[in-house]
């Protein structure tokens, strides 16, 4: 199936919180990989085409309405390496640590593209499966790393961060909820009125 006809055929559009509030905060379900991988494989051309579109860091089933199940369902794409995505089926942690690290993130499911300081950590190791239902286990970041109390305004580029956004989504978190409304002015206001 072509993923226009995906897109009509299931009344597939972005989940916001203003748009579809309930199916953005809801627990995504875990999937039967023996019964509902036909699921996962229209969710995975759909999380494609839309992080291609829009140029996502990642993308959970939660970020994406359908009328296919009444609530997401627990898969979510994430980058494998610097270029290349995987979707990860089922997806737990299996440690999360390190010293906390503020960083700046947006979100496709908040609204008017407001920035938000997020505490993450470090390191992450997580395990899933992929679409052919090998177990796989994925480990990113550093156990050591220590930014201080600096911002890190680009965190887009660290996978541990993506993967972490990601699996919040997958509980009915979002950046809204764990993090401060951040505005660039006022940091640029900062750096500059000491030179005035």
């Amino acid at each position: 199936m072509k993923i226009s006809e995906i897109l009509e055929n299931y009344s597939v559009e972005i989940a916001t919180l203003e748009n579809h509030y309930d199916w953005v905060k809801t627990n995504a379900r875990d999937i039967d990989l023996e019964t509902e991988m036909h699921l996962v494989f229209k969710l995975d051309k759909i999380m494609h085409y839309f992080r291609d579109l829009y140029k996502f860091s990642g993308v959970s089933s939660n970020n994406i309405y359908w009328n296919l199940t009444e609530i997401p369902i627990r898969a979510m794409l994430i980058p494998i390496t610097q270029r290349r995505y995987q979707t990860i089926i089922n997806p737990k942690y299996l440690e999360l640590t390190g010293k906390e690290i503020n960083t700046v993130e947006a979100c496709g499911s908040v609204s008017d593209h407001k920035n938000y300081v997020v505490k993450r950590r470090p390191y992450v190791l997580i395990s899933g499966y992929t679409l052919g239902k090998k177990h796989i286990e994925l480990e990113y970041g550093s156990k050591d790393y220590d930014a201080g109390e600096y911002l890190i305004l680009f965190s887009y580029h660290h996978r541990e961060w993506i993967i972490q956004h990601e699996m919040d989504h997958l509980t009915g978190t979002t950046i809204e909820d764990t993090g401060i409304l951040f505005n660039f002015n006022s940091l640029i206001y900062d750096k500059i009125k000491d030179k005035v």
